[in-house]
């Protein structure tokens, strides 16, 4: 694995640390592989099926293809899954204060949204269960859980995966972050080959570093991928000709991300020791960032590290959670400029407003 500087991590000298992305970038040989596919192919359409990407990402599972859809990023699947399971009738329940693509995409379907209070900063989830029971055509879970990092064990994991069997909810279980977590019980992927009724959904766009490429797939039971495959039918073309080649290559490079998640816990280890040294309370976390409090002034400090230090983090005001902030977990390089920016505006006061670089909203 190539190893990445922060000049290179940084924009322009901005450094992001507020979408999630990887510093580690892609497995080495996808780069050049890419490269020659656009070159070679760059005005043709891709593949509408995916068939190459469903079967490469099929045989990485040890599942059947037919088992597998692809979409335009995990963003687009969530999307797919309320038009295949939700509608004006329906319920779709997801928890406060997580990611907000599931309340828009119950919301494009015009299906009623209910939201489960988290408990102590961590998903209910006898609460979220007893929701199931009480009626919902479709739920979304997220685990780790974006944005508090909160990693559900595999025990509670499958009491929800048997009550949404049980009352006939068609449980999604967002996995974006599990390529980072120590513990894979605790997903839902051994379920799926063993015959449950749970989808999970994945991406490449994290530990695999493929963000600008889009690609996330969904794995389920037969019948359900198949509901959720032909919602998207409309949409011809959803993962462009360069992931489809992209991801059979990454997916040759088996240790890979092993690597990346070692490097990501030291540094991460890292970034909890600096704030611990500033005196900033903050979460433990099984993902690739890192949930801290600063106070009711979260948005001053979002836009003070901005614009005095061309630091990105993520305000989680949008989230429902005033005074807190998500931070990514950078190269250990990163995680030193961010303590000391941090440092800095503990002991100074604002200055004067300059143009801050552009913050883009998305995961």
């Amino acid at each position: 694995m190539a190893t990445r500087t922060s000049e290179l991590i940084a924009t322009d000298g901005v450094l992001r640390l507020h979408l999630n992305e990887s510093p580690y970038g892609p497995p080495p040989t996808v780069v050049d592989a890419v490269g020659r596919e656009f070159g070679r192919h760059g005005s043709l359409y891709p593949e509408g099926e995916s068939p190459d990407l469903r079967g490469s990402i099929a045989e990485h599972l040890r599942l059947p293809p037919e088992m597998v859809a692809v979409g335009n990023g995990v963003d687009e699947l969530v999307l797919l899954a309320a038009l295949a399971f939700g509608g004006a009738d329906s319920t779709v329940l997801m928890t406060e204060t997580t990611f907000p693509g599931y309340l828009f995409a119950a919301k494009a379907v015009d299906a009623t949204a209910k939201r489960i209070r988290l408990k102590d900063l961590t998903v209910p989830t006898d609460d979220f269960a007893t929701a199931m029971k009480n009626g919902a055509d479709l739920a979304y879970l997220c685990n780790p859980h974006n944005p508090t990092g909160a990693l559900l064990d595999g025990g509670a994991v499958d009491t929800v995966v048997t009550t949404a069997e049980d009352s006939g909810t068609v449980l999604i279980v967002d996995e974006a972050y599990m390529d980072f977590a120590a513990d894979e019980t605790a997903s839902v992927l051994d379920s799926v080959r063993s015959g449950r009724r749970v989808i999970a959904l994945r991406t490449f766009s994290k530990a695999w570093g493929l963000a600008s490429l889009r690609v996330g797939y969904a794995a389920g039971p037969t019948d359900l991928i198949a509901k959720l495959w032909n919602a998207r039918r409309s949409l011809p073309f959803n993962v462009n000709r360069l992931a489809q080649h992209a991801v059979p290559i990454a997916l040759r490079h088996g240790d890979f991300l092993e690597q990346v998640r070692h490097r990501t816990a030291v540094a991460r280890e890292l970034l909890c020791t600096r704030l611990a040294e500033l005196n900033l309370e903050h979460l433990p976390s099984a993902a690739n960032f890192v949930m801290v409090k600063t106070g009711a002034d979260s948005p001053a400090l979002v836009d003070r590290l901005a614009e005095e230090h061309r630091i990105l983090i993520r305000d989680l005001t949008p989230f429902g959670l005033g005074g807190w902030v998500r931070i990514s977990v950078g190269v250990p390089e990163e995680v030193d400029r961010l303590a000391a920016a941090l440092r800095s505006l503990r002991d100074t006061a604002p200055s004067a407003p300059v143009p801050a670089p552009p913050v883009l909203t998305p995961r």
